[in-house]
């Protein structure tokens, strides 16, 4: 969960991964269909369809003040993130105790998962695979062959959490 915009601003999921409850989807659909359309201005602070919407930001705003639903932390027992605002491969060299207090981690509880400790092996949505290749790359990394030429490549710290996660998912059997 992203919990570094400026106060008073809602938390937020980025757009990786949206889990909603039917009900929560189908109120949200009223609440767009008769949101005002149109404004030129920026951010405003109002759950409106307007020019330079952050999408997101939109998003948890409307669904707070409109159904009372709030963005909500998806992390496993460990506190490792189910769902990266980064390519894996980036986020696994994210080190709070080195790189400090930056936006990733502001929210954060004290003791998430660092590097390879940040993302889940069960994760629900990785962020910023957007072009078809990517997408099937992430395909062979996880479900493709053990030995696959995607898998071959990656560094040590990017294999080492896909293994990981190909172990957790049942991909390959625990060894």
């Amino acid at each position: 969960m992203i919990q570094h915009r400026q106060k008073g601003r809602e938390p937020m999921i980025a757009g990786a991964t949206a889990c909603w409850s039917r009900k929560t989807l189908d109120d949200i659909a009223d609440v767009y269909r008769a949101m005002p359309k149109g404004s030129e201005k920026g951010e405003r602070g109002k759950c409106e369809d307007r020019a330079q919407a952050t999408e997101e930001a939109s998003t948890s705003l409307c669904l707070k003040r409109h159904l009372n639903v709030s963005a909500y932390p998806a992390r496993d027992d460990e506190l490792r993130e189910c769902i990266s605002v980064a390519k894996y491969k980036d986020q696994l060299t994210w080190n709070r105790t080195e790189q400090g207090e930056w936006w990733y981690w502001k929210g954060k509880p004290k003791g998430a998962g660092e590097m390879e400790n940040s993302i889940s092996i069960r994760p629900i949505g990785l962020h910023k695979y957007k072009q078809a290749g990517e997408i099937l790359e992430l395909e062979q990394q996880f479900f493709g062959k053990p030995d696959n030429n995607f898998i071959k490549r990656l560094n040590d710290r990017s294999k080492t959490f896909v293994q990981k996660v190909r172990r957790a998912m049942g991909t390959d059997p625990s060894t």
